[in-house]
């Protein structure tokens, strides 16, 4: 069952741990894909934490206890900058950068976000695969650009500040509400699911 997101803390967070994550576990609204740059310049937001919810179109995604907000449930949460990662003077804000260019804007190869959609919904979009010399999956842009308008229409972001986002992530995959798609430090169920289709990818 499903959990509505709501202005306390749950009972699988400590009340600070829920403090420092509640814009991202409750916000007030979610905002769309084509908002959230805006927000996060208006809000000052550098570093932090963010989540990605998701409506009833994707496909196959187990949902049971899953947060729940306006129609949509909350599958990923994602940082910027990584630990260790250092920011260089002048470069774009680290969590407005990495929504737009690897996750809204990217491709397949610089999010792990738009390979697991990608997976997912590769039939309903008739997505086409192909592989780098690497063994890399790739997308041409006219796939990208489909996988873009999706996300554009069915998904809900969530954003957060937090000077040192990476001391919240792993505690929040590991002990808190179920998120199917995150993969790294994941021990959700679906985790083996999801791998296995991104695998297949591009596989003759």
């Amino acid at each position: 069952m499903q959990q509505e997101a709501r202005g306390h803390a749950p009972s699988w967070l400590t009340h600070s741990l829920y403090d420092d994550a509640a814009a991202v576990l409750s916000p007030e609204t979610l905002l769309p894909p084509d908002h959230v740059l805006d927000f996060i310049d208006r809000q000052s937001i550098s570093h932090g934490l963010y989540g990605w919810w998701f409506d009833h179109c994707l496909p196959i995604v187990p949902r049971s206890g899953c947060i729940m907000r306006e129609g949509k449930y909350l599958l990923y949460i994602g940082i910027a900058p990584p630990k260790d990662r250092l920011v260089r003077r002048g470069a774009p804000t680290p969590v407005k950068s990495r929504l737009w260019r690897n996750h809204l804007r990217g491709t397949v190869r610089s999010s792990t976000l738009r390979l697991s959609l990608a997976a997912l919904l590769e039939q309903e979009l008739e997505l086409e695969f192909w592989r780098d010399a690497r063994n890399r999956v790739r997308m041409d842009r006219h796939h990208e650009d489909k996988l873009s308008e999706w996300i554009a229409k069915h998904a809900g972001i969530s954003v957060a500040h937090h000077d040192v986002p990476w001391s919240l992530e792993e505690t929040l995959i590991r002990n808190g509400p179920p998120l199917p798609l995150n993969l790294s430090m994941s021990e959700h169920p679906f985790k083996s699911t999801l791998s296995d289709m991104r695998r297949a990818l591009a596989r003759v």
